[in-house]
């Protein structure tokens, strides 16, 4: 296990229920006793030796993780707003950004049900209120403020439900199939930015209908000028960005913003310190019921790689206009 400093406070996951006496995760029973206070707001420190004990072995069981102390209510430096498609994509991309320097996280797709486990796809109810419990988990940990925006999820709605992929990523036709839901997010959206100071939208790696709705509203503001001083990048969509080629979507993308006067895109790493690739690392695991723990491994990896031949242990890629 990962040494936690004891400032750290832990929180138990939402997915922990008691029914008919036995204590589950997951839907699954499991061997272990009562679980002691963990709401995030105590530290290591206030816990008995016995209770830090408990809390070690429940959290190499998976069923709590690990808070750094609560953030100043007012970060130093502005920070970035981050268009999220869903709840877990601000995280997965730039939850090592958001854990140095905050953030403000837009969930624009924030009704969903989706999900591959068993337990769960039978309980949709259940599963849409802990997917938003996950996300307040990760936002407690990397100190992020979190709109709900409350559109609903491509896997819900009746047009998209069979398939949520465009094909290419870098295309635009796809929001004339819905017009009325591009044009409530783009307006919704255009409220929710007034004032930013920096806007990180979606890159649209992997395809995503719901991804590509976002990065296209926030072009449309940004081409009708309503996105003011705000500087404007694109995030590199994970896990998509793990299977498909980031590089080969924004060389695409970037040929169209061109013809459109809008500039080329080019790519910035951000470097992420240990603090926060840790703090990052240990939000992923609230993710719980869509994002495999391989997955949440396999992005640190990549975070690491990214960042070979710098001076920071890990890195995030994001791609800016220029012209």
């Amino acid at each position: 296990m990962t040494e936690i400093p004891d400032t750290w406070c832990p929180i138990t996951l939402p997915h922990v229920e008691t029914v008919d006496g036995r204590l589950c995760f997951l839907g699954r029973e499991v061997d272990a006793d009562a679980l002691p206070q963990c709401d995030g707001e105590r530290p290591l420190t206030a816990f008995t030796p016995a209770e830090r004990e408990t809390v070690g072995r429940l959290r190499r069981l998976g069923l709590l993780l690990m808070a750094p102390p609560a953030a100043p209510a007012e970060p130093v430096t502005p920070a970035p707003v981050i268009v999220s498609p869903h709840p877990d994509d601000a995280a997965l991309a730039l939850g090592g950004t958001v854990a140095r320097r905050g953030g403000r996280i837009l969930d624009v797709f924030s009704v969903e049900t989706w999900t591959k486990d068993p337990y769960y796809a039978v309980r949709p109810e259940l599963t849409r209120r802990l997917l938003l419990a996950e996300e307040a988990v990760a936002a407690r940990v990397l100190g992020a403020r979190v709109e709900l925006l409350g559109f609903v999820d491509a896997a819900d709605r009746d047009r998209r439900r069979e398939g949520f992929f465009a094909d290419p990523a870098w295309s635009d036709g796809f929001a004339g199939e819905e017009p009325e839901l591009f044009g409530a997010v783009t307006a919704r959206l255009a409220t929710a930015l007034e004032g930013a100071d920096a806007v990180c939208a979606p890159l649209g790696v992997g395809g995503h209908v719901d991804h590509l709705v976002c990065r296209e509203a926030v072009l449309a503001l940004a081409r009708g000028g309503r996105l003011g001083g705000a500087r404007l990048v694109f995030y590199e969509d994970q896990p998509y960005a793990l299977f498909s080629s980031a590089e080969e979507t924004a060389r695409k993308l970037s040929a169209r913003l061109a013809e459109a006067g809008l500039g080329e895109l080019r790519p910035e790493l951000w470097p992420v310190d240990g603090t926060a690739a840790l703090t990052k690392t240990e939000a992923l695991g609230a993710y719980r019921i869509q994002v495999r723990r391989g997955i949440v491994r396999r992005i640190h990896r990549h975070d690491v790689r990214l960042a070979e031949g710098s001076r920071s242990p890990a890195a995030e890629r994001i791609w800016r206009l220029h012209g």
